[in-house]
């Protein structure tokens, strides 16, 4: 995922390595140079891979350590240098981290063909911009399964208690593809204590694949309820607007696929442009057709791994389900009303749903309810959401954005919480 910092990191080490190849450039500074720089990419490395940090911090402490190690930096015009350096870099850190809520709400007026917002106050229409556009879901989606889920539980077509193999879940499962969310999931059930025989309840899986995110989970109730069963509650909740679901890890393998029936021949620009000329219902039917081969276990056509260049990430991305945030109006409406499922299963479902009153202590001190399902890929960031306040009042807010530059993602979901935090306490 990140093969182009990896290259640029080993770039760092190689250039502060090549001096201590001569004898008469190994000196004491430029093995503690040496020294430096090579752990503050381990560290970097570790913090990107296993605390899930963004890179750009990595980066940027890379490039501190990198500019102190380097004597040069001690004489007179290089302490200039390095003032004008710091000066950026604390620049650019406060213009990407600090608290800015406002930056969400800028963005989501100011380009009207990214972004779609739908805020409802006790059954009132405030807001509704571009509120009929279909955008891409990402995770947003999985509301639909959790809704079809608690149906099944609480018709005994499932039981929430049944305990799934693990190994059936993994057949579903890429990694470095979900921003850590499987494995987040899987250690904190083996910390609580869920998992016994390498085996979890079914409706720890149905709450990993909306609180964690879990795709893999996410694929695994795709078959378990069906998809028929599934987009059933596109029509049941009226939802004029919403793409039929379908698997999303399989989707993201579609290239991956077609290069293997090509024997490896194909190019990023070839796929780029077989994918493309593809039309959905072509493309939904081999997604399928790649599910179905990983459900019966190990596929011929990748090892496990995978790697997605960015531009086919895009395609994938926006070949989501797509809906509108006024059909996901509905959906959180639905929810917070207890008439989204059959009769029995709104505890269920809410117990999916409202992870984040389990989750901060803040929320349950603020709301009776407090539902939510996010989603996001390189270039969409959603939010969809319902609470209830003591008083009763009730409030639905929906976000989807999409067509992000780098930063401009990064400012995003950096603040995100915020703003949705502000037009809760507004309303």
């Amino acid at each position: 995922m990140y093969l182009y910092l990896w290259v640029v990191f080993a770039g760092f080490i190689v250039l502060t390595a090549l001096p201590l190849f001569s004898p008469e450039k190994r000196t004491m500074w430029k093995t503690g140079q040496f020294i430096a720089v090579t752990s503050s990419v381990l560290l970097a490395i570790f913090a990107i891979e296993v605390l899930n940090i963004t890179p750009l911090p990595a980066i940027i402490f890379v490039v501190i350590v990198s500019f102190l190690a380097d004597r040069s930096t001690y004489t007179k015009s290089g302490m200039v240098v390095a003032g004008i350096f710091f000066i950026l870099i604390a620049g650019g850190a406060y213009y990407l981290y600090h608290d800015d809520p406002e930056y969400v709400e800028n963005y989501i007026n100011n380009n009207p063909d990214l972004a779609s917002m739908h805020l409802s106050v006790d059954g009132e229409t405030i807001i509704s911009q571009e509120g009929d556009v279909k955008r891409p879901l990402a995770s947003t989606v999985k509301t639909i399964l959790a809704i079809e889920y608690a149906n099944q539980a609480a018709e005994g077509v499932v039981d929430r208690d049944e305990l799934i193999p693990l190994d059936e879940l993994e057949k579903f499962y890429l990694a470095n593809t979900d921003g850590g969310a499987h494995p987040a999931w899987i250690e904190e059930m083996r910390a609580s204590g869920q998992i016994s025989n390498n085996r979890v309840p079914l409706h720890e899986v149905a709450k990993g694949m909306i609180m964690f995110s879990s795709n893999a989970n996410t694929d695994y109730l795709l078959e378990k309820l069906g998809a028929e069963s599934i987009n059933n509650v596109l029509k049941t909740l009226e939802l004029e607007q919403h793409d039929p679901v379908y698997p999303l890890v399989s989707a993201l393998l579609i290239p991956e696929y077609l290069d293997y029936n090509h024997n490896g021949s194909l190019s990023n620009r070839e796929l780029e442009a077989m994918l493309l000329d593809m039309n959905l219902e072509e493309y939904r039917e081999l997604a399928w057709e790649i599910h179905n081969e990983l459900k019966e276990g190990e596929p011929d056509f990748f090892d496990g791994t995978v790697s997605v260049p960015m531009e086919l990430q895009n395609i994938w991305s926006d070949r989501l389900p797509n809906a509108s945030v006024d059909d996901y109006a509905k959906v959180m409406s639905a929810i917070s009303d207890d008439t989204a499922t059959v009769p029995g299963g709104e505890e269920i479902l809410r117990d999916l749903m409202e992870w984040p009153m389990e989750l901060h202590a803040s929320n349950r001190e603020m709301y009776k309810h407090f539902g939510a399902k996010g989603g996001s890929t390189a270039v969409v960031l959603n939010q969809a959401l319902y609470v209830e306040k003591p008083d009763g009042k009730k409030i639905e807010l929906i976000i989807f954005t999409e067509g992000f530059s780098t930063i401009e993602q990064m400012k995003m979901s950096r603040n995100m919480n915020s703003y949705l935090r502000k037009v809760l306490n507004e309303n």
